[in-house]
């Protein structure tokens, strides 16, 4: 019962954050679970495409990245990478890119897309440059307003440092500290507003799962 429940849920709330987004020009689509993203993916992308990824938690569980490495894709694969400059070079690969992925930190139920980073090698690409961003995100990452997206985040950093392993006072303490280590992932905040000025160049997966942190 507890599960029909939560699947009525995030439907209800997935409709009405698909129609806004919608309404702000960007594709949005809404999903069942996490296995159904790669057969979507694979009607939205088209082969032999330059696709780049953010990194993000949400793309593994979902099996994207398998699924670019194996397709016919030429994958700029970050994960892949033997040296700190070969990582560079593809960091500025990306902004050429036809596709890049990543997921969202929050999206509001009015449709605005928040993204905090620390270098900015997944925002930065989100803003410029890649012809199509997909961002994949589960309905864990919807919330009321900006208020609660900035809410979220900070209740998520610490996870995320600990995650990447950096030496941070929130890896320690469990809480951000608005702390000015060198190590620090909280540096650009990015609010995406609307698609109007190129519309359809964001294409938004929800899934009705809980996905990433």
């Amino acid at each position: 019962m507890r599960e029909e429940l939560w699947e009525w849920k995030y439907q209800k709330l997935g409709e009405k954050v698909v129609e806004r987004l919608k309404r702000k020009k960007h594709d949005a689509y809404l999903v069942n679970k996490k296995t159904d993203v790669v057969p979507l993916l694979k009607d939205i992308m088209k082969e032999n495409s330059m696709v780049a990824v953010g990194g993000s938690l949400t793309l593994s569980e979902c099996g994207v990245l398998d699924f670019l490495r194996n397709g016919n894709f030429n994958f700029l694969d970050r994960y892949n990478v033997k040296s700190k400059d070969e990582l560079e070079n593809i960091y500025f690969e990306m902004f050429k890119a036809d596709y890049f992925l990543c997921s969202a930190n929050a999206i509001t139920e009015d449709g605005k897309i928040v993204q905090l980073d620390g270098n900015g090698t997944r925002v930065a690409p989100m803003i410029f440059g890649p012809k199509y961003v997909i961002i994949i995100a589960g309905m864990n990452k919807v919330v009321p307003d900006l208020e609660s997206a900035n809410k979220r985040i900070e209740n998520i950093s610490p996870m995320n440092s600990k995650r990447l392993n950096f030496d941070t006072p929130c890896t320690y303490t469990g809480k951000c500290d608005d702390c000015n280590s060198p190590e620090r992932i909280c540096i650009h905040r990015v609010i995406v507003e609307s698609g109007v000025r190129h519309p359809g160049r964001f294409k938004i997966i929800l899934v009705k799962e809980d996905l990433g942190l």
